[in-house]
């Protein structure tokens, strides 16, 4: 093996040892926060747990709300890149419908009970509760200026940010308790319809309005990932 095969061999092993601390971490941390709540659990508990310096959890996970939402901004990133890089003749709503079933679908395959833990650790945190709002803020802005910049606009022009506002909430309602709960009320062969349903509903009644804006001419407008 050559001398470059050997550095990159060595780097795929990094890269595997940190997915592996940081899982570990995760496991940990949500482990401890269903046992003892959220509010309870210190970042030192939670090192101690798992072997490791507070610093250096502190090093993959910069605060610790993060353990819990830390898919936040990857999601973001993904939705916001799909709704910027749409195919030709599709607009956001399309593109943003997409993403939500993709989503779903990786969802559907997580077991059941991470999910349940999951509701369970927010709703019995005041402090995750009231973070839930500066999460979809963000998530509503960075959707805003995406689609602004597309359209030649400010960054606070109406339209865009008003798009922005009823696609965050098109996703917001998806990621929902409610959802879950109308989905889980239905046996299983009929689960898949019932989430079918719930996406219908909220695009007829939530997206009608931006059903038609801005579809995509032509490619010249694709942009890079935006990365955070």
């Amino acid at each position: 093996m050559d001398q470059n095969g050997a550095t990159d061999s060595a780097l795929g092993l990094r890269e595997r040892k940190k997915l592996i601390t940081r899982t570990a971490i995760l496991e940990a941390a949500r482990t401890m926060f269903a046992e003892r709540g959220y509010d309870n659990v210190t970042v030192v508990q939670i090192a101690e747990a798992v072997n490791l310096s507070a610093n250096t959890v502190f090093g993959y996970f910069p605060a610790k709300e993060d353990l819990v939402f830390d898919r936040a901004i990857e999601v973001r990133e993904m939705m916001v890149n799909r709704i910027r890089n749409r195919p030709v003749g599709h607009t956001p709503l399309r593109a943003m419908v997409a993403a939500i079933r993709e989503l779903l679908s990786a969802w559907e395959a997580e077991p059941d009970d991470d999910h349940e833990r999951m509701l369970q650790i927010v709703d019995a945190s005041l402090t995750l509760r009231s973070r839930m709002p500066v999460l979809w803020d963000r998530f509503e802005q960075a959707l805003a200026e995406a689609l602004a910049e597309e359209a030649g606009e400010g960054p606070h022009a109406p339209r865009p940010s008003v798009v922005a506002a009823q696609l965050t909430l098109i996703f917001r309602m998806m990621a929902s308790e409610r959802f879950l709960r109308y989905v889980r009320s239905h046996a299983e062969p009929a689960q898949r319809d019932a989430l079918e349903e719930w996406l219908a509903v909220i695009v007829e009644l939530v997206g009608g309005g931006i059903a038609d804006y801005a579809p995509r001419l032509d490619d010249s407008h694709a942009m890079p990932p935006v990365t955070t």
